[in-house]
C-alpha cells in the first residue's frame, strides 16, 4: 500500500504562494492606507471664521505713515565752523531773507583769509602792471613810427625842392648831395614798413597777453570775491522769509564746517513725506494718488517727490495736497494713509484673516459643502491689500474658506468641525 511521505525539513509550494499573497496584501493594504489617509484635527466650530469668495472691484494699496510738514524748508549749514559769538534769534520767530541769525568768531580763518587776499592783491597788481607794460610798449613804436613819417615827409619835400633846383641852370645842385637825399628816403620807407609790421605783430601779441591777463584779472576778483563771502559767512544770515522752526546754539559753543545749525519753513503751503517699504518701490510712481480721513471726511494726496535712496530697508516720498492745503491740518502731524498701487478692476477677490501671514497666500483651508468640514488646498494669489487678495487660481466664487488664525492646526490636511457651520449669505 502505497503512503505520502512527506517533505522534511522544507515548505510545500502552496505555504510560498499562500505567504506571498499575504504579503503582497500587507504591503498593497499599507500603501493603499497611507495614501487614502489623511491627518484630520478636530476644531470647535464657534471660534472658526469662514469668508466666501465673491467677484468684486479689487483696489491694490498699502497702509503707510506720513508726516505733514512745511512744503519749503531751508537748512542753515555751516560754510565754516567757529565759535558762537552771539545769538541774535531764537527758535520759534517769523524771520526776513538777510536777518542775522548767528555770528561766529573763527581766528583761523580770519587770518588765512588776510594772507590770501594779500597774495591776490600782489598778483592783481603785477598783472596790472604787466598790462600796462603792454600798452606803454606799443606806444613807444607807435611814437617812432611817428618821427619817422615826420622825417620822410621832410625829407621828401627836400628832394622834391632839389628835383627843381636840379634842373634849373642858374642854381646847379650838386649831384652828391641830390643822391644822398634820395638814398636816405629809401632808407627811412623800408624802416618805416619794418616798424609797422613790428607795431603789428605787437598788438597780435598784445591782444593775446591782454586776454590771458583779463582771465587773471577776473580770477583774481573771483577769488576776492570768494574770501569776502567766506568771511560774511561767520555772520549766519536767513536765506528767505519763514519760521525759524529750529535752532540749536548757545554763546560758546563750537562747530565745524558743514555742520547743521538750523532750519527755515517757508509759510507757503504744506506736504506729507512718508516712510514706504522697499518691497513697494518699482511699484509707486510720480501722480499716484493717496486717501486719508480727518474728522470722518477723506482727502486725497498726488506723489510728488520719490527719493531712492533706500535706509533701513525703506524709502521716502513726499505728497502734495490735491484740493490745497486743509484747515486743521498742521505741521507735525502723523497722517494714516492708504497708497494706491494700481486702478480698481473687478476680478474673484477673498478677505484677507490672520490666515494669510500664515499661508502667505499659498494655501488655504476651503470649507465642503455640507459644512462638516475643511480641506487644504493650494491656491494661486495675487495683488493684495490690508482687507482683501485676489485670487487667481484654486478657488470659485462661492467657495468658502476659513479665515481665522491656522497656527493651531498642525497644517493638517482635513479639518472636522465640532458642529456643522452654516454657509449662508
Amino acid at each position: 500500500m502505497d503512503r505520502v511521505i512527506a517533505e522534511k525539513g522544507g515548505i510545500s509550494k502552496v505555504q510560498m504562494i499562500v505567504a506571498s499573497v499575504v504579503v503582497v496584501l500587507i504591503i498593497a493594504g499599507f500603501y493603499f492606507g497611507t495614501v487614502n489617509s489623511k491627518e484630520t484635527v478636530k476644531i470647535d466650530a464657534e471660534r472658526t471664521r469662514i469668508t466666501q469668495v465673491k467677484r468684486g472691484e479689487f483696489d491694490e494699496y498699502i497702509p503707510i505713515t506720513g508726516q505733514v510738514q512745511p512744503k519749503t524748508t531751508v537748512f542753515l549749514d555751516l560754510e565754516e565752523g567757529g565759535i558762537v559769538e552771539k545769538v541774535y534769534l531764537e527758535a520759534g520767530q517769523a524771520v526776513k531773507a538777510g536777518d542775522l541769525l548767528l555770528r561766529f568768531s573763527n581766528t583761523a580763518v580770519q587770518k588765512q583769509n588776510i594772507d590770501s587776499e594779500t597774495r591776490l592783491l600782489e598778483n592783481l597788481d603785477r598783472v596790472r602792471t604787466s598790462k600796462g607794460s603792454l600798452t606803454e610798449k606799443i606806444l613807444l613804436l607807435q611814437e617812432q613810427l611817428l618821427d619817422l613819417n615826420f622825417e620822410l615827409e621832410r625829407l621828401s619835400k627836400t628832394y622834391d625842392r632839389y628835383q627843381v633846383l636840379n634842373v634849373s641852370e642858374s642854381n646847379p645842385l650838386s649831384i652828391e648831395e641830390y643822391e644822398q637825399t634820395e638814398d636816405r628816403i629809401k632808407y627811412l620807407e623800408d624802416k618805416r614798413d619794418l616798424l609797422i609790421k613790428r607795431i603789428e605783430q605787437e598788438n597780435e601779441l598784445r591782444g593775446q597777453q591782454n586776454e590771458q591777463i583779463d582771465k587773471s584779472i577776473k580770477l583774481v576778483n573771483r577769488s576776492l570775491v570768494t574770501l569776502e563771502r567766506i568771511m560774511e559767512s561767520l555772520d549766519v544770515k536767513a536765506p528767505i522769509d519763514g519760521y525759524l522752526s529750529f535752532m540749536d546754539a548757545e554763546v560758546g559753543q563750537s562747530f565745524t564746517r558743514g555742520e547743521r545749525v538750523g532750519r527755515i519753513d517757508q509759510l507757503d503751503g504744506l506736504k506729507v513725506r512718508a516712510d514706504i517699504d522697499q518691497f513697494y518701490i518699482s511699484k509707486v510712481q510720480i501722480g499716484q494718488e493717496a486717501k486719508f480721513e480727518v474728522d470722518g471726511k477723506e482727502y486725497t494726496l498726488a506723489v510728488s517727490k520719490i527719493f531712492p535712496e533706500v535706509e533701513d530697508e525703506v524709502f521716502q516720498v513726499d505728497m502734495n495736497f490735491v484740493d490745497g492745503d486743509i484747515d486743521g491740518i498742521k505741521r507735525g502731524q502723523t497722517l494714516q494713509i492708504d497708497l494706491t498701487l494700481s486702478e480698481s478692476r473687478m476680478t474673484t477677490i477673498a478677505s484677507k484673516g490672520g490666515f494669510y501671514r500664515y499661508t502667505n497666500g499659498q494655501w488655504v483651508y476651503r470649507v465642503n459643502p455640507d459644512g462638516t468640514s475643511a480641506e487644504r488646498i493650494n491656491i494661486i494669489s495675487g495683488r493684495q491689500n490690508p482687507k482683501h487678495f485676489e485670487v487667481l487660481e484654486g478657488l470659485e466664487v462661492g467657495d468658502w474658506i476659513i479665515v481665522s488664525n491656522y497656527d493651531l492646526y498642525n497644517n493638517a490636511e482635513i479639518l472636522s468641525f465640532s458642529k456643522p457651520i452654516s454657509l449662508k449669505n
